[in-house]
C-alpha cells in the first residue's frame, strides 16, 4: 500500500507538469475528477507495458495517447481533445473539415452484464459535459468502439484552422434497454476500458479476417503463419526489410477464450492484457535468427518466430511448444499500427481468432526449416531411429529428398538451358523453373505429410509398408499413420514447366482412377486440407467438393 502511494503522488507531480506544459485550457479545473488505478487481476496483466504511452485517468486525451480509465455505475468520466487542424493527415493541412477518430477497448468488465452498455457522448459544445444527451453517441460492442468526429475548417490565405477548438468526451453506463444512466447503488462493479482519440487513423482496429493459418500440429506443438508480409515491408531500393515485432500471436485455453469471446471479441487489450498461456511477445529469444539454436529442439511453453519465404511468398511464422496433448486452444494475431513516426507501442490491430488441437500420441512429428525442402512445414511420420530429436528426423527426410533430386539435377544439365529463346525446350519457361517444380514434387513425394486422423482423402499407412523403400529402411516409422496424400497441381506444374525430353506424365481419373487417388488427390476448398501441397499456392485450382 505505501508503494501504491509513493506511485500515486509521482503520478500526480507528472500529470500537473505535463497539463501545464501542453494545455492552454481546461475545462475542468474547477471539477472534482477522480484519479482511479487500474485493478490487478487476471484479466489486467499488464496494463502499462514498457515504452508505451498510455495515460491512466487524466482529464485530457491526446494524439495517438490512449487514456485508460476505470468507471463505475453512477460515475461519469469526462475528457477533452484539442484540435490541431495541422496535425490531421500526418502534417498535411486538410481542405475541408479535420476527421477525429474515436476508438477504444474494454479491459474489464463484470461478467453476465448484458443490461448494461459503456457508452460513450461527444461533442463540439462544451454543454456536453453536464448533458451528455445533447452530442452524439456510440456503443461499446464486443469490447470494441469506434466514431468519427468531424469539425469543418476555416480556410484563409495563409494557413487552415478548425471551426473548433475542442472535443469534448463523456463516458458513462447506462441501462441498455432504458439508456439511462445507471445510479450508484451498483457501485462496486468496476469497468475498465482505453479509448483514444487520434487525427490521423483509428488507434484501435479489428480485422474480421484471421490472417494467420494453422500449418500443423503435432503431440506438444504448433506451427502458424500469417498471410503475405510483403505490403508491410520497409523497402529500400532494391531490398525490403522484414520487421518481425510487427504481428505478435496470444494463445489461450479453450475455456479461457469462450469468456473472452463472450464480452471481448474485439478488444486488443482484453487479448493482450487476458489470461493467456503463451505469447511471443513476452517469451524469451522469440525472434528466430541464423545464429539461434535450433527452435525444433525446445520443449517449453514457448512462441518463436521467424520470417520466412512459404508457399511462394514472404510471411511470419509462429512456432508454439511446450502443448499438452490431445488439447484445443486459441490463437489470436495481433499487429502493430504507424503512428505516422513508425511503428507505436500503443493500440493495434486485432485479427479474427483461430483454433488448434494437438494430436494424441507421437506418430506424427511437426517439423520445419529444412535446408534443402525449404517449405516443408508440416507433420510427418516419426523416425524411429530419432525419437525425440526433431532436428536429426528433419535432417534425415532432407536428405532423402535431395539424394533424389541429384540425378534429376544432372539430367537437366545436358538440357540447353542456355540457348537463345528460339531454341529452348520453351518460350516461357526455363530450366530454373524446371528445377524448382521438380524439387517441390520430390520433396512432397519422399517426405509424407502424416495425420492421425482418418478420411476418404487420407491412405493409410503400415509402418512397414510406406510410399517408398527410402522410408522404409532410412525412416522405419514409429507407428502406422495416415498420409494426407501430395497435390496433383505438383505434377501438372512439373509436366508443364519441364522439357519434354524426361516424358513426364500425371495419371487421371479416366484412365488411371487407381493410381491417381492411390498417390495423388485434389484440392478442395474444406476446413480440412485434402492434399498436401508445397511451392507456389497461387497455381494451385480448387476442385469441387467430392460427395461420395
Amino acid at each position: 500500500m505505501i508503494v501504491w502511494q509513493a506511485l500515486f503522488v509521482v503520478y500526480c507531480l507528472f500529470t500537473t507538469s505535463i497539463h501545464g506544459l501542453f494545455q492552454d485550457f481546461n475545462p475542468f479545473a474547477n471539477k472534482n475528477i477522480s484519479l482511479k488505478f487500474p485493478s490487478l487481476n487476471r484479466w489486467e496483466k499488464n496494463v502499462m507495458a514498457t515504452g508505451q504511452q498510455t495515460i491512466i485517468n487524466s482529464d485530457s486525451i491526446y494524439e495517438w495517447t490512449p487514456i485508460l480509465s476505470n468507471i463505475t455505475a453512477g460515475k461519469k468520466d469526462s475528457f477533452v481533445f484539442t484540435i490541431d487542424a495541422e496535425a490531421s493527415g500526418y502534417g498535411f493541412a486538410p481542405t475541408y473539415e479535420v476527421l477525429m477518430f474515436i476508438s477504444g477497448n474494454i479491459c474489464q468488465m463484470p461478467m453476465n452484464r448484458s443490461d448494461v452498455d459503456l457508452t460513450i457522448y461527444y461533442s463540439f459544445n462544451e454543454t456536453v459535459l453536464e448533458n451528455p444527451n445533447i452530442g452524439q453517441s456510440a456503443v461499446f460492442q464486443d469490447g470494441y468502439i469506434q466514431a468519427l468526429a468531424i469539425s469543418p475548417v476555416q480556410s484563409s490565405s495563409s494557413n487552415a484552422t478548425s471551426t473548433y477548438s475542442n472535443l469534448y468526451v463523456v463516458a458513462e453506463l447506462v441501462n441498455s434497454t432504458t439508456e439511462q444512466p445507471l445510479s450508484s447503488s451498483d457501485a462496486s462493479e468496476n469497468w475498465e476500458y482505453r479509448l483514444s482519440i487520434s487525427e490521423n487513423d483509428l488507434v484501435f482496429q479489428w480485422d474480421v479476417r484471421p490472417w494467420v493459418e494453422v500449418l500443423d500440429t503435432d503431440m506438444n506443438s504448433a506451427l502458424l503463419s500469417t498471410g503475405n508480409v510483403t505490403a508491410d515491408a520497409k523497402v529500400y531500393h532494391n531490398y525490403s526489410i522484414y520487421d518481425p515485432s510487427l504481428y505478435d500471436l496470444y494463445v489461450y485455453s479453450y475455456e479461457d477464450s469462450v469468456q473472452l469471446n463472450q464480452n471481448y471479441n474485439l478488444s486488443l487489450c482484453a487479448v493482450k492484457n487476458g489470461p493467456y498461456l503463451v505469447s511471443s511477445q513476452n517469451t524469451s529469444n522469440a525472434t528466430v535468427t541464423s545464429n539461434s539454436t535450433n527452435p525444433l529442439e525446445r520443449t517449453d511453453l514457448a512462441i518463436q518466430k521467424k520470417i520466412t519465404e512459404y508457399g511462394g511468398s514472404v510471411t511470419e511464422m509462429f512456432y508454439v511448444t511446450g502443448l499438452n496433448a490431445s488439447t484445443t486452444y486459441v490463437a489470436y494475431l495481433t499487429k502493430k499500427i504507424s503512428n505516422g513516426d513508425g511503428l507505436s507501442s500503443v493500440g493495434g490491430i486485432l485479427f479474427s481468432h483461430v483454433y488448434f488441437t494437438t494430436r494424441s500420441t507421437d506418430v506424427c512429428s511437426l517439423i520445419f526449416g529444412l535446408d534443402f525442402c525449404s517449405d516443408v512445414a508440416y507433420s510427418v511420420p516419426t523416425s524411429s531411429f530419432s525419437v525425440g530429436n526433431k532436428t536429426l528426423m528433419a535432417q534425415t527426410y532432407d536428405h532423402i529428398a535431395e539424394a533424389l533430386y541429384a540425378n534429376f539435377s544432372k539430367a537437366l544439365q545436358l538440357i540447353s538451358c542456355d540457348a537463345d529463346k528460339d531454341a529452348r525446350y520453351s518460350p516461357v519457361m526455363t530450366c530454373d523453373d524446371c528445377a524448382e517444380a521438380y524439387r517441390d514434387w520430390v520433396c512432397a513425394v519422399s517426405i509424407p505429410r502424416c495425420t492421425t486422423t482418418s478420411s476418404q482423402y487420407y491412405i493409410h499407412r503400415d509402418k512397414s509398408h510406406n510410399r517408398n523403400d527410402y522410408l522404409n529402411k532410412f525412416i522405419k516409422p514409429l507407428d502406422d499413420y495416415y498420409e494426407i496424400l501430395p497435390c496433383i497441381d505438383m505434377c501438372y506444374t512439373l509436366v508443364r514447366n519441364c522439357p519434354s525430353d524426361f516424358q513426364f506424365s500425371c495419371p487421371n481419373d479416366l484412365t488411371t482412377e487407381d493410381l491417381l487417388y492411390q498417390s495423388y488427390n485434389f484440392y478442395m476448398d474444406t476446413d480440412y486440407s485434402t492434399c498436401n501441397y508445397i511451392g507456389n499456392s497461387s497455381l494451385m485450382v480448387i476442385h469441387p467438393l467430392d460427395d461420395t
